[in-house]
């Protein structure tokens, strides 16, 4: 079997197998009165259309992602790799804090879980491992970076989860970027798991389009951030992330801008100022008057035209 036809196989499995799975979980989130619980300070329309609909929909995908590519790793050994395990691991982490973070939400009936604090340190301890398994020469600063890098990226996917359907089409096209990335870097057991984590997303967009019959919640969005920023790291291609994930690098940087504006012009003048309606970066466009599914497309043509320039810069 050549690689091509194998990594064909394996993105159809991931598809399909996510496409199966969807039904029976969002019945089962039903039943249990898993519901999305909208932040006060979000868009009023919100609270509307989307209080109602379950979430926790991270496992139709995060599942099937982990179990094809155990199965991928039985069939080639080649792909047991110290770098796949360390992506597994803190993919798998994340997911988990985001499953407990969901489901304090939906027990405190209110859209606040897990304390931010705390997700910054779970992201510190998981930087500690990554610098320690990758150091190799670097010193504190290193670890800064690292940090920077992965925190970064976890927070910016799960910000970028506020429209239906946004985060999982912006997701796929990061992993099609980083697949273009590990397939020149020779990194066959990484761009295994892009591709099936690629599969399984556009699955789950199936139910997440608009009007999304499920969220993935922050057990999905912390989870891909951590996969992608991990990637990103262990093969020392962190920059490459600034096309590959421009949407949720703008998505971050506006609600950075927002707040630090605003304390600034309030500690100088006694009356702060905003930059944005609201942010993050599409509640901004939502107030604006952009519909939903207008921003949502437009999110995505900008971000299919930042990693065709990556992939462009990788060829020359």
């Amino acid at each position: 079997m050549s690689d091509y036809f194998f990594y064909i196989v394996l993105f159809l499995i991931s598809l399909t197998l996510s496409l199966l799975a969807g039904k029976p979980v969002i019945d089962l989130l039903k039943k249990s009165s898993i519901k999305q619980f909208i932040r006060e300070e979000g868009p009023q329309e919100h609270k509307i259309k989307k209080s109602s609909t379950p979430t926790l929909g991270g496992l139709i995908f995060l599942i099937p992602s982990f179990f094809i590519t155990a199965i991928a790793c039985f069939l080639k050994k080649e792909f047991l790799t110290i770098d796949l395990a360390i992506v597994l691991f803190v993919t798998f982490i994340m997911a988990l804090a985001g499953f407990v973070d969901d489901f304090l939400k939906i027990q405190k009936k209110q859209n606040k879980g897990i304390s931010g604090w705390t997700k910054l340190f779970l992201q510190f301890l998981l930087s500690l491992l990554i610098f320690y398994m990758y150091k190799e020469n670097g010193n504190i600063i290193y670890l800064v970076w690292i940090f920077f890098i992965f925190s970064g990226a976890c927070n910016a996917y799960n910000l970028t989860d506020g429209l239906d359907g946004l985060v999982a089409s912006v997701s796929v096209l990061s992993l099609v970027g980083l697949s273009f990335l590990l397939y020149g870097l020779n990194k066959p057991e990484l761009l295994v798991f892009c591709i099936i984590l690629s599969g399984t997303l556009i699955g789950f967009l199936y139910y997440n389009k608009h009007p999304a019959k499920v969220f993935m919640g922050d057990t999905g969005s912390l989870a891909i951030g951590a996969g992608i920023g991990t990637i990103a790291l262990v093969t020392h291609s962190e920059l490459y992330l600034i096309l590959f994930s421009a949407i949720p690098v703008l998505e971050a940087l506006s609600v950075i801008i927002q707040v630090s504006v605003f304390k600034i012009t309030r500690w100088l003048f006694k009356k702060p100022k905003r930059v944005f309606k609201m942010t993050p970066l599409h509640h901004h466009f939502e107030l604006g008057g952009w519909k939903e599914t207008t921003i949502v497309k437009r999110f995505f043509i900008f971000q299919a035209i930042c990693v065709v320039i990556g992939i462009i810069f990788l060829k020359y």
